[in-house]
């Protein structure tokens, strides 16, 4: 397992929120061995995606240490 930054760890939960519009859309029943490609692509370019976008609110609010 990664061993997550405290910012990181901070992020998850923004990310399990862009991802849950994918999974209504795919179906939360539906085993992740029968999504389509484009639906693992979609799922993770829209992890990615949430990811950076809170990391970068995470350090928008973070003070320069020097």
């Amino acid at each position: 397992m990664v061993d997550f930054t405290e910012e990181e760890t901070q992020a998850l939960p923004a990310v399990m929120h862009g991802l849950a519009p994918e999974m209504e859309r795919i179906g939360w029943d539906r085993p992740l061995g029968q999504l389509t490609q484009n639906d693992m692509h979609r799922l993770i370019v829209t992890a990615i995606e949430a990811f950076r976008a809170e990391m970068a609110e995470i350090a928008s609010q973070s003070e320069i240490p020097f």
